[in-house]
């Protein structure tokens, strides 16, 4: 196994790892290491998602209409790049 070790680690950040410790009733150890997988989105049975669907249904009708407005420009076709 890999080992890491940390040096000058803040108060307030070794103050909340021994609260979250005591609360979930885990090791330190795997308590930060849950932190770290979940920061870095490796945490088992976990995809990180990379697109916008999180954004999917948000807008409101103007909101929608204003993008289609500034995105109408990219459905012109410039006819001398297709000669």
């Amino acid at each position: 196994m890999n080992q890491l070790t940390l040096r000058q680690i803040p108060k307030a950040v070794q103050t909340n790892l021994k609260i979250l410790t005591k609360h979930t009733g885990k090791s330190l150890n795997k308590t930060v290491i849950g932190l770290l997988e979940k920061a870095l989105g490796t945490e088992a049975g976990s995809s990180k998602k990379r697109d916008l669907s999180a954004l999917a249904g948000t807008w409101n009708h103007k909101e929608a209409n204003q993008f289609l407005k500034n995105t109408q420009s990219f459905e012109a076709i410039d006819e001398e790049i297709w000669k």
